[in-house]
């Protein structure tokens, strides 16, 4: 196995183990690799990864006698395109050059043995950097020493490294692993929603004029208040005091929650939808926070159901304001046709009446600052993909289903951010991977920054109790934590 995955403590540590090929990597292990960082994004166990080289090498790049790697949206490498929500620490030994170095450079901190040598060694063979080599070193350590380090390829040692901020920490050889180790424990024993919402405010603004940048500050430090109430509670009993060490602080509680329908007000305005002369049923949650980026829940063909509900429950539980609209209901709210008749008499002009009108309303509340995202489910992911494709108030879009956007829609407002997952198994044997790679290319034909990407049973099926276990939970697992991390990106 060319990639260990392991968990000590609340640590996951992902190891390349190919050290007959100074853990060069090759398809197969930049498949495990991708496979290992996405495990630990949606692990729930652990906090904090340590990526590390078995051997005495971290890595020595692409393996270019096999020379099979091929550019996903993920990266060359396997990962280096793709975010996680937690911190990550390069636990480095010997060699870290080339596609290694871009590896280490994608991960936050970098701590390095003494013996340790950097450098963009794939300058000597007409190699390119395609791993975030060109964008994450001139942000580490400047533009005039990642030009240097970029066009000559030379070696860069340890104590260099440090110099110029490209290692974090040095440390004897032998304890690379082991305080790499320690300093991730160490980050698990804060309060980890103020710290992950704070990471992530840094990436976001960090290349932002500074107004941009405060607002994005402002906006994830409004969605942990509730954790600074409980540490300033906790300083006020005394923890704490003059430096002294803190006791592990707990995880977060469960928020309250509150639900609303159309007669009831929200957290700062009132959702009320009313579409030729009557309501629409609607169901609201809100969350803890007073200000929330806002995302309205499209349904499959069986209404505002329970699974919906839990949708939207479970994003109000991640910070944001959610709604779902009753497509159905509002057509034939008290009869019981069939439901493939009922969707039958949804007209396109009264879905986009209905959608239009949730989606205006949802930007224009105060919290949400003109920015909506769509997530929608089956039939639902359709119109949430026709969306993103025309309303400008759309800022992001998640769609679970096997279908495209409505045929012959044309985008009015090609700049938005969407990303769409799909999901396949059960009755939607047709959405595949490949289905997957046709509705990608479908919606950036129209415009749209689309990712598809395919799971297994990914959709509202995840909240049902009788769900199946195995791969089929673990991929809805890891669709759901990709939904909310894109969300949390993009609102």
């Amino acid at each position: 196995m060319n990639v260990r995955y392991e968990t000590r403590d609340r640590v996951a540590v992902i190891t390349i183990d190919r050290p007959q090929r100074r853990n060069a990597i090759d398809r197969q292990t930049a498949e495990a690799l991708l496979a290992a960082w996405r495990r630990f994004d949606a692990d729930d166990a652990v906090d904090v990864g340590v990526l590390y080289g078995a051997g005495g090498t971290f890595s020595a790049g692409a393996d270019l006698k096999t020379f099979d790697l091929v550019d996903r949206p993920e990266g060359y490498l396997g990962f280096t395109r793709i975010e996680v929500s937690k911190p990550t620490i390069a636990a480095i030994e010997g060699h870290c050059v080339a596609g290694g170095l871009e590896m280490a450079l994608w991960c936050d901190l970098r701590i390095a043995g003494r013996s340790a040598v950097f450098g963009c060694f794939e300058r000597r063979f007409g190699v390119p950097l395609v791993d975030g080599g060109t964008q994450r070193l001139p942000r580490i350590v400047g533009r005039g020493i990642a030009l240097e380090m970029i066009l000559t390829g030379r070696p860069v040692d340890a104590a260099e490294a440090f110099d110029i901020g490209l290692a974090n920490l040095v440390v004897e050889d032998g304890r690379v692993l082991s305080s790499a180790v320690k300093a991730a424990r160490g980050l698990t024993r804060f309060p980890q929603e103020t710290l992950r919402s704070d990471r992530r405010s840094l990436i976001e603004g960090s290349d932002l004029p500074i107004e941009e940048g405060l607002q994005v500050e402002r906006r994830y430090g409004s969605r942990v208040l509730d954790v600074a109430r409980e540490g300033a509670a906790r300083f006020a009993s005394g923890a704490g005091r003059s430096g002294s060490p803190v006791e592990a602080a707990s995880r977060r509680s469960e928020p309250p929650r509150s639900w609303a329908n159309l007669d009831a007000p929200v957290v700062d305005g009132a959702l009320e939808l009313v579409v030729d002369g009557r309501p629409v049923p609607t169901l609201v949650a809100t969350p803890v926070a007073t200000v929330a980026p806002a995302v309205l829940v499209i349904h499959d063909r069986w209404g505002l159901d329970s699974h919906v509900r839990a949708v939207v429950d479970a994003l109000a539980e991640a910070g944001f304001l959610a709604a779902g609209v009753g497509l159905l209901d509002s057509v034939h709210p008290t009869e019981a046709e069939q439901v493939d008749r009922r969707v039958a008499d949804l007209s396109p002009g009264k879905v986009g009446r209905i959608l239009g009108s949730a989606v205006h309303q949802l930007g224009s509340l105060p919290s949400a600052r003109g920015r909506v995202g769509v997530l929608g489910f089956g039939m639902g992911g359709g119109l949430a993909m026709w969306l993103a494709t025309t309303e400008k108030d759309v800022s992001g879009c998640v769609a679970y289903t096997p279908s495209s956007p409505w045929p012959g829609l044309r985008p009015e407002f090609s700049a938005t951010r969407a990303a769409f997952l799909g999901h396949y198994g059960g009755l939607d044997e047709i959405a595949s991977v490949h289905t997957a790679d046709q509705l990608e290319g479908t919606l950036r034909s129209l415009g749209v920054d689309a990712t598809f990407e395919a799971y297994r049973m990914a959709g509202t099926e995840f909240y049902r109790s009788d769900h199946p276990a195995g791969d089929d939970r673990a991929a809805a697992e890891l669709a759901w934590a990709r939904t909310v991390a894109f969300f949390s990106r993009v609102l």
